[in-house]
């Protein structure tokens, strides 16, 4: 059985070792009527043999296997931004602010919001969050209904931890309102 199936193999492999091949065929090189440089494998009319340079071989280059994060060199952890002042500029504490729809509060922050560590400013109105995730120092948090409102700006990592808080700020906010007099 076994010689069943070799002795195909073994024919075929007798066969190409005693029939020419192609494996090294003359090439030519020459010019047509039209002064264009033309090359072949048979030869034609003003050609020379012609051999061609050797092929440029590189070696592929050698990519090592990213380590499970197990046996990966640990990275040196940066000290998070320590911040020495955060505070919120405007509206002061105490202020009284006289219909205003759109109310913008300002803080200021040193050093600078390390954004690149993913921190964050959050925003609390009365101990509630109105906005989350600011990248600016400057947060328009709209429409505020009249009464007193205390606010407190936080900055906070990429785990949603507290690194600093500003000073609470009360401030009131009033509307006019017109009332219609019985007739």
């Amino acid at each position: 059985m076994v010689f069943k199936l070799a002795a195909p193999l073994i024919i075929a492999l007798s066969i190409s070792l005693v029939l020419p091949g192609d494996a090294h065929a003359q090439l030519y090189k020459g010019t047509d009527a039209e002064g264009n440089v033309v090359y072949s494998d048979t030869p034609f009319q003003d050609s020379e043999s012609f051999t061609p340079p050797p092929l440029s071989v590189m070696d592929a280059p050698k990519i090592e296997k990213p380590q499970p994060a197990s046996q990966a060199p640990e990275e040196e952890e940066k000290p998070e931004t320590s911040y020495s002042r955060f505070a919120i500029l405007s509206p002061s504490s105490g202020e009284t602010i006289w219909n205003n729809p759109d109310l913008a509060i300002k803080m200021i922050i040193e050093p600078a919001l390390a954004t690149k560590e993913g921190h964050r400013i959050w925003l609390l109105m009365d101990g509630r969050p109105v906005v989350r995730h600011s990248g600016s120092p400057i947060v328009q948090i709209g429409q505020t209904y009249r009464g007193t409102h205390t606010f407190e700006g936080q900055v906070r990592n990429q785990k949603g931890e507290i690194l600093k808080r500003t000073p609470p700020t009360q401030v009131f906010i009033k509307q006019t309102s017109i009332r219609k007099q019985a007739r």
